[in-house]
Formats: structure tokens, sequence, C-alpha cells
């Protein structure tokens, strides 16, 4: 108390920060403060880290992770201007974001329009990539850690506090007494004190798109605990059973996202761009959020977002319409046969959607797209992906054509190859004691 009554009554560090007059409420595991520089005359974020001990080797790995931080050279990440201390206390300043959270945005849209939340998930994901090319990752990716500014940029915060990939301890700096994430947003990896990796980013990222597509957290309980036990021994939930005007890839990524296993989980965040990307291009205004003019920034973003980008061999584009669908049909199978399984099963998922809005779920053709799908996610090792589609794909076909029908038999068999699979790695159920 002694520190923080320090930092309480100075209210001006080093002769140019000055601070508001209280901390912003609902900080959590750190103190945060408006502040003004009054040396560039700008309004800036102070944050203060006050861990229950802070010892030499903790003020090192806040100082390291601080300083890799600042070279996530990317707009959608608040910039780091200073890194000091006061008192012994270690704090960074960063810049302040206008706009809303995106808790406030379901709040006010109750649930986000479609192709804002594959824009803004777009927006995350490429954040994300940034990250993993510096090995960092955010461990508290949610929708409250997360901004939408008037020009529709997002930004993703508190990448500060994040943990470096290459380093086999566990951060400490943001614990005080509570336990690293946020319950319903967390990855099972964290919940089992596992070490984290680009992997479980992309979880919360699944939790924060479920949050914006239906307007409900993607777990929920009595106690934390309950709430812990759902995410670990349930099936993850299924957004487009909330909201089914939700397309069929979206919802099938948000599903992936959500995986229990990190091995079922896209292989990255360029993956999860690509996929996002296309559903961005039709977005309905947002009035009193996001300004409906072109403005300075939307400008330079258009024309930057214009220039063309090199081929990444395993990720192939995901078209907006199928213009031609036996020839794509013709691409995939010619990617499955080259082992590039994961942009195969891409586009046979954009098949399934041209023949469903146009000839509705029950043409003969998307039985075999979404079987094929299914088993390339097999062949990546994604068993439990895998085998939530043929799950989903026995029931839509015994309702169709019966159970005794020879394709139905065929699934059933599938179905069980597949669980061998996935029974063959058992994960370890067991849930730490987490605090309220």
């Amino acid at each position: 108390m002694a520190r923080l009554s320090a930092v309480l009554t100075a209210k001006r560090l080093r002769n140019r920060y000055v601070l508001g007059r209280y901390p912003l409420p609902g900080s959590g595991m750190g103190e945060v403060w408006v502040a003004r520089d009054t040396r560039l005359e700008r309004d800036v974020i102070v944050k203060f880290v006050q861990p229950a001990q802070l010892d030499v080797e903790l003020i090192r790995r806040f100082r390291r992770e601080a300083l890799l931080t600042a070279r996530l050279d990317h707009p959608g990440v608040p910039a780091v201007y200073d890194l000091d201390e006061h008192d012994g206390r270690p704090y960074v300043v960063l810049e302040k974001i206008d706009g809303i959270t995106l808790s406030t945005l379901v709040d006010e849209q109750h649930p986000v329009p479609i192709g804002w939340v594959a824009a803004i998930g777009a927006q995350i994901s490429s954040v994300l990539i940034a990250a993993q090319q510096i090995g960092l990752v955010h461990r508290d990716i949610k929708p409250s850690n997360i901004m939408l500014d008037p020009r529709g940029a997002v930004r993703v915060l508190d990448f500060g506090l994040a943990v470096l990939r290459d380093d086999d301890r566990y951060s400490r700096i943001t614990e005080t007494g509570q336990s690293l994430g946020t319950v319903g947003y967390m990855a099972p990896e964290q919940i089992l004190g596992e070490p984290a990796d680009h992997r479980t980013d992309l979880y919360g990222l699944g939790g924060t798109l479920f949050h914006l597509l239906t307007a409900q957290v993607p777990f929920d309980g009595d106690t934390t605990t309950t709430t812990l036990r759902h995410q670990l021994d349930d099936p993850p939930p299924r957004a487009a059973e909330l909201r089914p005007e939700i397309p069929a890839v979206l919802g099938d990524l948000v599903d992936s996202l959500l995986a229990h296993r990190r091995e079922d989980r896209p292989a990255d965040a360029s993956e999860v761009y690509a996929a996002l990307a296309p559903l961005a291009l039709d977005r309905p205004a947002l009035p009193g959020v996001v300004t409906d003019s072109v403005g300075a920034v939307q400008g330079y973003a258009a024309v930057v977002g214009g220039t063309p980008q090199p081929a990444h061999r395993a990720v192939s584009p995901v078209p907006p319409s199928v213009l031609d669908p036996e020839q794509v049909a013709r691409q995939a199978e010619q990617l499955f046969a080259a082992g590039e399984f994961r942009a195969a099963a891409r586009l046979w998922r954009s098949l399934v959607e041209h023949h469903v809005q146009r000839h509705g779920d029950d043409h003969p053709a998307v039985f075999g797209f979404r079987l094929n799908t299914a088993r390339a996610h097999d062949l990546l090792g994604e068993h439990g992906r895998a085998l939530r589609q043929l799950n989903d794909l026995l029931r839509d076909q015994t309702r169709l054509v019966g159970a005794g029908h020879p394709s139905v038999q065929q699934l059933r068999q599938e179905i069980e190859a597949v669980e061998e699979k996935s029974a063959s790695s058992p994960r370890s159920r067991s849930v730490p004691s987490v605090g309220r």
C-alpha cells in the first residue's frame, strides 16, 4: 500500500506525465491511468504493474516483454511511448485509443452484423500474425481487450502484458493472486497450466467472434469452477445454432477456433485471416459507432490493402462467389492429391456454401463436399474438428435418406475410425483451483 500511496500522491512522473485524479475502473490485474504528456502535449495511458511481490527477475522480464512489444509494429496495436519506473514499480506509457470496446459494441448492436464480425476478426487476425512473427502470445484475447475506433479500425489492447513464446517460465507480471486469462475465453491449455502458444490466442479470438455473433459469452456457469468444467468437458458451443444466418464458412471457422485441443484449431492466424477477409467486404453502416465518411486513414488503408500480396503456399483464397463450381471442385481435388489438405478443405467449404445458397442443403453434391472437408481435417490430424463435421453430416444425411441408406452406414464407419484416432491422444481433465 505504501507504493500505491506514493503514486497517488505524486500525480506527476519524471516531471512529464501528469496522472488523472483516479485510476481507470476495471483495470484488472494492472493499474491504468489516463495521463497528460506535458512535453508533447498529448493524452496517454500509463500502466503500472503491481504483482504481490515484485522482484528483480520480474522487473527484468517485464522490461524484456515491453521492449519486444514496442517492436510489434502494427496499426492494430497501441504504440509504446515510454518505459520507466516510479518508486521501484515499472510502468509503460502507451498510446491512448478513442473508441468503444467490443463488449460495448455487442451491447449497442446486439448482435453485431456478420460483415462487421468478419472485418473485426480479420483485423485481429492480422495483429496475431504480427505477434506470432516475433514470438509474442497475448493470452487474454477477449471483447473487453479490443477496441473499435470511429474509423472502423480495431486495436488489440494489453499486449504489454503478454508472454514470450520461447520463455518456458510463465510470466507473472500480470498476476495478483488471480489466474492468467479470463474465464470463458482462456484456452483449455491455460486452464490446465500448460504453456501457451499462438493457438492459445486463436481460441480467445474464437470466443470473441462467438460473442459478437450471438451476443452471448461462449461459456458460462454459476461459479468459476462450473464455467471451467463446461470449457473442459462439454462440446464447444455452436454459434450457427443460435444465429442460423451465419454463413457456413464463418460458423465452421468459429467452431474450429473453439476446439478443445489446440491441434484441432487452425494452424495459424494467416489461415483465419484468409477465411474472414472475403466475408468482410459486405458491411452495413454502424451509425454512432463508425463514421460513414472516408477519412485520411481509410483512404490510405484502402490503397495499401490493394497492394498485391505474395502467394502463400498453404493458403488458397476463398472465392467470395463460386463462378465455376466444376473448376473449383477440380482445384480442390488437385490440392488434396498434392497434400494441401487445408487449402482443399477451404475450397470445399466454399462449394458447400455456394450449393446450399443456390440449390438447398439437400443437393447431392453437398454431401460429397462436406464429407471431403471432414476427411481433409482428419488427415491434418484435427480429429475433433473432423468428428464434429461428420456427426453433423450423419444427422443431416439420416434425415434426408434414412438410417439404412449405404451413405449413412459409410458415415458411421468413418466416424468410428476417427473416434479411434481421437481416443489415442487422451487429454487430462483435471481443473486447477481458481479463485473467483
